[in-house]
């Protein structure tokens, strides 16, 4: 190749990159007109981008890298995005001198995001927040567990990391090679500019985080739009707080009412209390067109030891179990606090003064838990300890794996041990159980599935993830269904008093077949609805007492459960518990849809105000 030619190809690649941005941004205003808005509310933080990408080498390709991916992210949320990607480019500028690679690294975290972003939807049904990060890494050796239950994830997460190592490592060489021979004459003025010029960028960001804080509802309620102004309300998360957010209201009547109730419940029996949290368990008979042949399951309905059953309201969708334990210990929802409880294992947890596991223990009840996996997940051993066991025994401790495969009959014969040993000491117990087998993600390791479950769902389910993800959900519900049949008659026999439940935590968010979701249907039976997405299924049965011969299911907040228990098992009822099982007769069941509003808003105020059952750092 001639001397001559050189010159001209090294002009030509120079053009390349800014040619190349130019075309792709008239396409996209002529492909979306409100694309132009976009690029307008960028382009201040673009040019302040640019300006020291090109001064750094004199060359308009390093300026337009640094200000298209700043453009890009201007698309991604106007104005914010575009202020945050400048804030971040333009200091790895001044760190690294190379405009192509401080641009890629600085498009790294925010690419890490959007996927973030992507998968916690898919894979959870929900927005991402700082928080999930701040607690998932804390104790990131129990956490890790998690991600193993779900191969798809990994996958994901496998392959974006190694596209994003390898892009960064395409820049730096990209940009050692295309450094140009004369060093430029005043480095030290691009980089003092870009670092002015960052600090301007990322105060802007400080100021829409500020307006974002004071905002409520917005994280949990509408998670169809995870999409909107995803950097800086993610960034703004990390403001949240527990803070209590009921209104106040007058609870003279509701403490009477609780009063005589208590006093006209007193009974001696205090039977035990054996209680099942099953993971991602709902009543697969609310899915449209799954059919009864093969949906309709007796666990979910009565037999002649039954004392309730029906369909469970909680108040968190795809995962976040926690927040379940939460509500059943405690007999509050974690929405009392608002979005900052949404971690309430760390955050509130620890302020808890008073709960119904508390109040057993107080009634002469041997509190003990048994968790399959390690205790440092979510807090967990601290958080019970808080809730008022006595006893926390996490998978190593009873002998199971740990792993998230663990199935339903290990885990129920890990707890019948447990149980045998703590009855031997004569008090009454009150045992909780976590399950795990049925955590997400469904439609793998199918060649557990017996042959031909999947054939019996396609012509239900004609795509063929869906019937996947159903055949292995129904599978994994009968496998439960014969651990809890098996273990109902193990704790009854022998005539001791026992009172034998269980309740779903949430449902699953099947990742595999995010269409599942919309086919989800509500099986309450009355007048007030919740939520389909909220909706899972409990049931509690004894080995004493007179079954209704018309029993029917009964809608059921996650928060009542514990009156509901405590009134099955006889044990007494102290102001917490027979508020809890007067506000449940009072709101028919429902707490958030309570048929008596202002009784609902009486017994939150009385939770909080007059017991002071958890006080908030």
């Amino acid at each position: 190749m001639s001397a001559c030619t050189e010159p001209w190809l090294r002009r030509a690649r120079r053009l390349v990159v800014p040619c190349a941005g130019a075309l792709a941004g008239t396409a996209a205003v002529a492909m979306w007109p409100e694309a132009f808005l976009f690029i307008l509310l960028g382009l201040p933080f673009a040019l302040a981008a640019g300006v020291p990408g090109y001064l750094l080498r004199r060359r308009w390709s390093d300026a337009a890298c640094m200000a298209l991916p700043v453009l890009a992210c201007s698309w991604l949320e106007p104005g914010t995005g575009a202020a945050l990607m400048a804030a971040l480019a333009l200091t790895c500028l001044a760190l690294t001198r190379r405009p192509l690679f401080s641009a890629a690294l600085a498009a790294t975290p925010l690419l890490l995001f959007v996927l973030g972003l992507h998968l916690k939807m898919q894979f959870a049904g929900t927005r991402l927040t700082w928080h999930d990060l701040r607690f998932f890494f804390q104790a990131f050796a129990d956490n890790l567990g998690v991600m193993a239950s779900q191969p798809t994830l990994l996958l994901y997460a496998a392959a974006a990391l190694l596209v994003l190592v390898a892009l960064l490592a395409v820049t730096w060489v990209w940009d050692q090679r295309s450094r140009p021979a004369a060093a430029p004459r005043t480095p030290w003025l691009a980089m003092a500019l870009s670092l002015t010029l960052a600090t301007g960028a990322a105060s802007s960001v400080a100021s829409e985080i500020v307006q974002l804080r004071g905002l409520r509802d917005w994280v949990w309620s509408d998670p169809a739009g995870s999409t909107v102004q995803p950097f800086s309300r993610f960034i703004s998360t990390a403001l949240m707080v527990p803070a209590w957010q009921e209104p106040s209201a007058d609870t003279t009547q509701l403490a009477l009412n609780a009063k005589r109730h208590a006093a006209a419940s007193r009974d001696t029996r205090r039977a035990d209390i054996v209680v099942f949290l099953q993971e991602s368990q709902f009543n697969p008979e609310a899915l449209a067109d799954c059919p009864p042949a093969l949906c309709r399951l007796p666990v979910f309905y009565p037999d002649a030891q039954t004392r309730a059953y029906g369909p469970l309201r909680v108040h968190t969708y795809g995962g976040a179990t926690w927040l379940s334990e939460f509500a059943l210990a405690t007999a509050v929802p974690h929405t009392a606090f608002g979005e900052g409880a949404a971690f309430a294992p760390f955050n509130v947890a620890p302020g808890v003064r008073r709960s119904f596991v508390r109040s057993l223990r107080d009634a002469g009840y041997h509190t003990v838990a048994v968790y399959p996996v390690r205790s440092g997940m979510m807090n967990a051993r601290r958080a019970y300890e808080a809730y008022g066991y006595e006893k926390f025994l996490d998978a190593p401790e009873v002998g199971l794996s740990g792993d998230y495969f663990t199935s339903d009959a290990d885990v129920h014969s890990a707890a019948l041990r447990v149980l045998e040993q703590e009855r031997a000491q004569g008090k009454p117990v009150l045992l909780m159980v976590v399950t795990i087998f049925n955590h997400a993600e469904h439609g793998v390791k199918m060649e557990r599935v017996p042959a031909g479950l999947v054939e019996q769902f396609k012509p239900h389910f004609p795509n063929g993830r869906e019937a996947e993800n159903v055949a292995d959900y129904v599978w994994r519900t009968g496998e439960f269904q014969r651990a809890m049949d098996q273990t109902r008659k193990a704790v009854f026999r022998g005539g001791r008093p026992a009172v034998v439940a269980w309740f779903g935590d949430h449902q699953p968010a099947f990742a595999g077949a995010v269409a599942l979701r919309d086919r989800m249907q509500t099986l309450q039976q009355g007048a007030s609805h919740f939520p389909a997405r909220f909706q899972t299924w409990y049931h509690v049965s004894s080995n004493f007492g007179a079954r209704s011969p018309r029993l029917a299911a009964a809608p059921l907040d996650i928060a009542f459960l514990p009156g509901l228990l405590a009134e099955t098992a006889g044990a007494p009822l102290d102001d917490l518990l027979a508020a809890n099982a007067v506000a449940r007769e009072g709101c028919g069941g429902l707490l958030r849809e309570c048929r008596a509003p202002q009784l609902r808003d009486a017994y939150l105020t009385h939770y909080w105000s007059d017991l002071k059952a958890i006080e908030l750092p």
